[in-house]
């Protein structure tokens, strides 16, 4: 936060000068009286440590520059422990009669710290940086300055000098350069190397000023400053011309990055701090995706340092992935560690990053079994939003993802038989590139996972299929059929000739929920439920009696999987409402006719005075203005804090903050002999640290939930209104 408010108050430096000198706005470079707010020409910002061996020869190549001195400042910043370095200045200084030279020393060492300084007292329109073991050529600044413009980063050629002093023109990065002329990509891709390292440019000062060397890096600080500067403006690039040969030759050091021994701090913890500094580039919300692609693929050349290292040392796996996955990227290439690991299909039809409980309850899956694995998803844009910061729940146990775009559809069979024709196709390619999984695992509610799953299994059975069940299928929540065909007749057909292929017995049945919940009963060699009372419910009422006891020995009960504690802390979200005057009690969700608040609100008009007075019921809901319009001279109007849904991590770290979370059954007396939901809210709960509230139809799985402080049944105002007292009591010791 100092660091922050150090930046702004620079920035606010930067724009009362710019004022001072008659600016409308920041980007003007000229005064109305034309007085610029820089002086012309360049300022050379050259940091050295040490370096009384190469200092010289560097402001040698400055001194015989045939552009005019007047045009340029060298900004000599001297860092760390002292040696000749000012006193050769000095005397250089003198013998050629230099005027233009500015010393600066600084006690403490650190190359960002010396750049953040030359960048900060840089007085002319333009900067370019020098290393003091580097130098340019003769006609370097005077080319540079020719084509100069106040929107327009300059780039020269780069040559590599070697340590026995030989010049090196050809090199990868003079390459893309040469290769560039003849490009008509962006220069976020014809020069995606050269854009991010410190030499062969000239900037803008004005842009230049705008940010600061991160100086906690110990190296790829070049590349998260020029990263951040490139991609939040849109400058304009222009290459001198290859014919003058404008150079800036690079001496190549024994200590150099690109020389650096293999060590965990280097390739690993280093490249995980720039990596850190490139995501919050990322976290930008209007960031086009040209240049989201640019900053991914610096993602991408810093985690090669690490693979190189996870290569060498593949006992370290662990602590590699603590380490990267403790920074909470939005974007790692995790797939390039993990490739040979995997073990396990995951094909679940809704998955992160798209925001559906669905697809967050196969991550918590995932993030439970702690097995590696490729994941098959549909594309959902159309009906779900996206939030990208989802994949931290599972993306270090990603290899390969496998988006399908087909049209997404909960019950439409044409739109789920190109789903699973689709996922076939790619799941086919990465199993003749990669081998067979030895398990494949698929969730439904959304019933194209399963079907693809069963297209899998059909064709490498010697793969252990694992079917998810979350709810019933075959009927809703009211008992009723779902009454939605399978429309392919020859499909039908295939199905029930598989089914009796494997000793089952056929069906002329062509709903596709009843298949959905066959094939998996046949064929998968586990079967997960969340619940007994949902195993119960699905075997009594699926109409082939023979299949029963097949199912019941295929069985798992796995409730769903709660996150470790510090995916609660992922955001740190700032609710000001919760009064230490009062029990604040959370409900997150919607409310219809099956699953209401009656209970919360009735029960509290129901306790007494003193009660309700210590009470705060804090609800989240996607129809916020419905409800508080409701509660419009209300009562319980002042005791209701109405709020909009948050996103998951917001959800989760609030859950730590509220006293009693709530969480209720659906109501099913009506319609079912059993209810066989278990509300998924309550693993997330279970995992805040918070007390949990269970509002429960009798004889339901959250009636017998230990991990509830306080239980009443649905439809019970008297033991709601004494849950209440039992609440103030326990905080106020009443």
């Amino acid at each position: 936060m100092l660091k922050e408010e150090i930046l702004k108050r620079l920035e606010r430096v930067r724009l009362t000068r710019a004022m001072k000198l008659g600016y409308d706005i920041e980007e003007e470079i000229v005064r109305k009286n034309d007085k610029p707010l820089y002086d012309k020409g360049i300022s050379i910002i050259l940091p050295t440590y040490k370096g009384e061996d190469v200092i010289v020869k560097c402001l040698e190549s400055l001194a015989d520059q045939t552009l005019d001195p007047s045009l340029f400042e060298v900004i000599v910043i001297i860092n760390g422990e002292k040696d000749r370095s000012e006193e050769l200045i000095n005397q250089l200084i003198a013998e050629r009669n230099l005027t233009n030279i500015n010393v600066v020393v600084l006690e403490e060492a650190g190359a960002s710290l010396a750049r953040n300084k030359g960048i900060s007292i840089a007085s002319r329109e333009y900067c370019t940086f020098l290393d003091d073991d580097d130098y340019f050529s003769k006609n370097y600044l005077e080319e540079m300055y020719k084509l100069a413009k106040p929107d327009t980063m300059v780039i020269s050629q780069i040559f590599n000098v070697e340590p026995d002093g030989k010049v090196v023109a050809s090199n990868v990065i003079n390459r893309q350069i040469m290769k560039s002329v003849v490009s008509k990509q962006h220069a976020y891709y014809k020069l995606h190397t050269v854009l991010t390292i410190n030499g062969c440019k000239l900037i803008p000062t004005l842009y230049l000023q705008k940010y600061r060397f991160d100086e906690t890096l110990k190296s790829g600080e070049d590349i998260a400053f020029f990263t951040e500067l490139v991609v939040k403006n849109d400058l304009k690039y222009e290459l001198a011309p290859l014919t003058k040969q404008v150079v800036y030759y690079r001496t190549l050091r024994a200590n150099s990055v690109s020389r650096q021994g293999m060590t965990f701090d280097f390739n690993v913890k280093q490249r995980v701090q720039v990596i850190a500094k490139l995501n919050q580039i990322l976290a930008e919300e209007e960031l086009s995706a040209t240049k989201r692609d640019f900053v991914e693929r610096k993602i991408n050349a810093q985690s090669s340092f690490i693979v190189k290292y996870y290569e060498a040392h593949p006992e370290e796996y662990s602590d590699i992935i603590r380490e990267i996955s403790d920074m909470k990227p939005i974007y790692f290439p995790y797939h390039l560690i993990n490739k040979g690991l995997v073990e396990r299909l995951v094909i679940s039809y809704c998955f992160p990053p798209y925001n559906d409980t669905a697809g967050n309850v196969m991550a918590k899956r995932m993030r439970a079994s702690g097995k590696i694995s490729d994941v098959v998803y549909n594309t959902m844009d159309s009906v779900r939003n996206k939030n990208v910061s989802l994949n931290q729940m599972v993306d270090d146990l990603i290899s390969t993802r496998l988006p399908i775009k087909s049209p997404p559809s909960f019950s439409n069979w044409n739109s789920i038989k190109k789903f699973v024709d689709m996922g076939m196709d790619e799941i086919d390619e990465l199993v003749a590139k990669n081998g067979v999984h030895k398990e494949v695992y698929s969730r439904a509610m959304w019933v194209a996972s399963h079907f693809l799953a069963y297209e899998f299994k059909m064709k490498h059975p010697e793969t252990k299929w694992i079917a998810e069940f979350s709810d019933p299928l075959l009927y809703d929540i009211e008992a009723k059929k779902r009454q939605v065909e399978v429309t392919d007749a020859s499909y039908l057909k295939k199905l029930e000739e598989s089914v009796k292929k494997a000793g089952a017995p056929g069906s002329s049945e062509d709903s596709l929920f009843f298949w959905c919940e066959y094939l998996p009963y046949v064929f998968a060699d586990e079967l997960i439920f969340t619940n007994i009372n949902q195993l119960n419910y699905m075997v009594d009422s699926f109409p082939i009696e023979e299949i029963k006891p097949m199912i019941r020995e295929k069985a798992v009960i796995e409730p769903h999987p709660t996150l470790p504690e510090r995916y609660y802390h992922l955001n740190e979200f700032d609710y000001p409402l919760i009064s230490d005057e009062h029990v604040n009690i959370a409900y997150f969700g919607n409310f219809y006719s099956k699953r209401n608040l009656n209970d919360m609100f009735d029960g509290l008009k129901a306790a007494g005075a003193d009660v309700q007075d210590r009470v705060l019921i804090h609800v989240f809901t996607s129809k916020p203005d419905e409800l508080a319009s409701q509660l419009e001279n209300d009562p319980l109007e002042d005791n209701i804090i109405v709020n909009d849904f948050v996103d998951f991590y917001n959800f989760l770290n609030l859950c730590t903050k509220f006293d009693t979370l709530i969480v209720n059954d659906a109501v099913t007396k009506d319609n079912k002999d059993v209810n066989p939901y278990l509300p998924s809210k309550l693993s997330d709960y279970i995992g805040s640290g918070s007390d949990i509230w269970a509002i429960y139809e009798e004889g339901s799985i959250l009636s017998q939930s230990e991990h509830a402080t306080f239980l009443s049944p649905l439809n019970n105002t008297k033991a709601a209104a004494e849950v209440y007292e039992k609440m103030v009591h326990k905080k106020f010791n009443k």
